[in-house]
């Protein structure tokens, strides 16, 4: 079993470095057979130009970056270990870049088998990082991963996060991953959607809501939100929804895109531009 700890900050001795390398030494302990820090920084990660050639061409992306690079180390992976800083209540721009390559990194790890995260944002104080968690989780559900777990631990100055009381359950988080047995979702109520740990909702009526980042619909009751596990184990981002979703939209946008283009010719000579 091979352990990466990948860490999303510029800032060396920071609390995500300090939480990586420890999540490492956790992890070999907990029983992974190996492991490393992999640090985000070191990756040159450019902005997605929107051609998708990797799409309708099937081929791989045609930016000069370490984009692919860094996927044969990610796709190794048996358990990922993700941490970043918030910034601006949500994540840092460097993994919100690797994020918004999304079709090439979907394309690329589509056989992979599903492995497990964990991951963890590091904030300042609360309520300043309300959507950090979601997308954290979203890079991981396009990588492939399911997320066993995901916090905020709290630290502004470097090596404050040692001193909070979310360090007390760090040991036990890493072992829950390394040693986690699998199988699907269940059946249960939390305050939190279960496949992101999104804790933002969507209103449907009164009684029905559903997560926006995997459109997962959940039950509103007394001590939080009920999800049904043939919603949870159907949520957006599994193989299978992923898979209609090239099929059934993405790849029919050419196609579709010729059929209009004199229609669309015609309007942009009427505007003039």
């Amino acid at each position: 079993m091979h352990f990466v700890s990948l860490v999303a900050s510029e800032r060396k001795n920071g609390n995500c470095d300090i939480l990586g390398r420890l999540a490492v030494r956790h992890a070999l302990k907990a029983g992974a057979d190996s492991g490393e820090v992999v640090y985000l920084k070191n990756f040159d990660i450019k902005e997605c130009r929107g051609c998708l050639h990797c799409v309708f061409n099937n081929e791989e992306c045609r930016i000069d970056d370490d984009l692919y690079q860094l996927l044969e180390i990610l796709k190794d992976a048996d358990k990922l270990f993700l941490v970043a800083p918030v910034y601006v209540l949500t994540i840092p721009g460097k993994l919100k870049l690797l994020l918004d390559r999304f079709l090439t990194i979907a394309g690329a790890v589509k056989d992979k088998p599903e492995h497990y995260a964990l991951s963890i944002g590091v904030a300042g104080i609360n309520d300043w990082h309300q959507f950090q968690l979601p997308l954290m989780n979203l890079f991981l559900l396009v990588l492939g991963y399911r997320i066993i777990d995901s916090k905020i631990f709290y630290g502004a100055g470097p090596g404050e996060v040692l001193l909070g009381k979310e360090m007390d359950g760090f040991p036990e988080q890493l072992y829950r991953l390394i040693n986690y047995p699998g199988g699907p979702f269940r059946s249960g109520v939390s305050n939190t959607c279960p496949v992101d740990f999104c804790s933002v909702f969507e209103r449907i009526d009164d009684k029905h809501y559903r997560c926006p980042v995997c459109l997962t619909p959940a039950e509103r009751v007394e001590n939080g939100y009920y999800f049904d596990a043939r919603d949870l184990n159907n949520h957006r981002w599994t193989r299978e929804r992923l898979k209609d979703h090239f099929n059934g939209w993405i790849l029919k946008t050419k196609p579709r895109f010729r059929a209009m283009l004199r229609e669309i010719s015609a309007k942009k000579r009427e505007l003039g531009i």
